[in-house]
């Protein structure tokens, strides 16, 4: 009955751009009202990537069939990608990092945080060349650091690692790069710190490159970074679905972790990491969850570095229910 998607989503215009579309097609997709024996469809965009083994595990463990769920699990092209695809209607819930929900939901799109998947830990590293004399945050001024997006999660922490460092964000030079070329780019010269993530990560460690801090410790350990949202008018119209894919994906998170054999058999079947790349990635830390006090804090941070305008008031984005 249920079903793992082969195509990516097909909607992957820059997430404003989708803005005036997305909000008059908002809701128009398969939706999961459509039962089947009893069970209701629903379609989930997931980042094939080791976090997402939730999505799958959920799947394949017969975890939302449990819930009397029928899903489609479509991947999808990354979290910011993935909302103007979620708000056209190509999904009815999907994955995506924290930032990229709350910068759109200041910027209008109608958005309800569902369930969490991973909080920031050990799977997140920032990484330098084997002979750099870069040891700590503080070293790291007048240099140039990779991330994947200046409007990520990613750089939140490092403005607040550099502010307990006694630095000024502008006193690094933060450029995006895709996580594939910043290893090369590394190697280069052509910058000095990359901000890895599982399998990213492993890949660095194993090209010799040195980890000099993890990027969630320190002031941003522990730090949400990302989950599964859905539109307003999906939540309002199926709560009951939206409560069951919370639970099933809060139980997938719970059996996977610390589990690390389970990872290795799961991860290499919806993604192109080998088994023995899976065997050396640090395991990330599941929770289904919504942690709001943190989640606030997160926003309220994307607001002091002027990633967003206004204050947003987390607790107004979350679906109910939510358990």
């Amino acid at each position: 009955m249920s079903r793992i998607g082969t195509r990516p989503g097909t909607v992957l215009v820059p997430l404003f751009a989708a803005l005036t579309l997305g909000l008059t097609a908002c809701g128009e997709g398969t939706g999961a009202s459509a039962e089947e024996e009893g069970f209701t469809a629903v379609r989930i965009g997931y980042f094939p990537l080791v976090h997402t083994a939730t999505a799958v595990h959920a799947e394949q463990a017969g975890l939302f069939e449990a819930e009397d769920l029928d899903p489609e699990l479509v991947p999808t092209s990354g979290g910011a990608a993935a909302i103007p695809a979620l708000v056209s209607g190509d999904f009815d819930i999907t994955y995506t990092n924290y930032t990229s929900a709350l910068l759109a939901a200041e910027k209008g799109l109608p958005l309800q945080l569902v369930a969490g998947n991973d909080v920031g830990a050990t799977d997140h590293g920032v990484f330098v060349a084997a002979d750099s004399e870069l040891r700590a945050p503080a070293d790291l001024a007048g240099k140039t650091v990779a991330v994947n997006n200046l409007q990520n999660i990613g750089t939140v922490a490092f403005y607040e690692h550099l502010g307990a460092a006694g630095l000024d964000p502008r006193d690094v030079d933060l450029v995006e790069m895709p996580y594939p070329d910043m290893s090369a780019a590394l190697e280069r010269g052509e910058v000095d710190a990359v901000w890895q993530v599982e399998p990213f990560q492993a890949m660095a460690e194993q090209a010799g490159h040195r980890k000099i801090f993890d990027l969630f410790s320190g002031p941003v350990e522990e730090m949400p970074v990302a989950g599964w949202v859905t539109t307003q008018e999906f939540a309002e119209q199926n709560p009951e679905t939206v409560a069951a894919f919370a639970r099933a994906i809060t139980a997938s998170g719970e059996e996977l972790q610390d589990d690390q054999e389970q990872l290795v058999e799961l991860v290499p079947t919806y993604t192109q990491v080998s088994a023995e790349l899976a065997q050396d990635v640090e395991m990330p830390v599941f929770q289904g969850g919504l942690d709001l006090e943190k989640l606030q804090r997160t926003a309220d941070l994307m607001q002091q570095h002027g990633i967003t305008g206004d204050r947003l008031d987390v607790a107004d984005l979350v679906a109910e229910p939510v358990r």
